[in-house]
């Protein structure tokens, strides 16, 4: 279980990370009047293409970010199961104790 929170640290930090290269990227490219259209448009391509190819990493971290915390719940809900398990069956042994054990009067003299 300590191997799976280990899992979602590191993944919440490489999420953190890939937002941080894409403020980085900054805003879409503003179009320079002195330059000709296809300059501006291969900019403006280059700056889509990286913002996609970043959001495509991020995407793809929150899929397994995702993946990891569904293994963590359905562990949780298992060991929830277990657990429930285990103290019904301790309060039967309790219970069929109780019941053998005979109740000592105290004499009086």
């Amino acid at each position: 279980m300590m191997g799976l929170g280990n899992n979602l640290n590191e993944l919440k930090l490489r999420i953190d990370k890939i937002y941080a290269e894409i403020d980085c990227l900054g805003g879409p490219v503003s179009i320079m009047e002195e330059m000709i259209d296809t300059t501006n448009l291969l900019r403006q391509n280059e700056y889509l293409q990286q913002s996609i190819d970043k959001k495509t990493q991020l995407i793809a971290a929150y899929d397994v970010y995702a993946k990891e915390l569904e293994m963590m719940v359905s562990s949780l809900f298992s060991i929830q199961s277990e657990l429930k398990d285990l103290i019904k069956t301790e309060a039967k042994l309790m219970d069929s104790q109780k019941r053998k054990k005979p109740i000592k009067k105290k004499k009086r003299i």
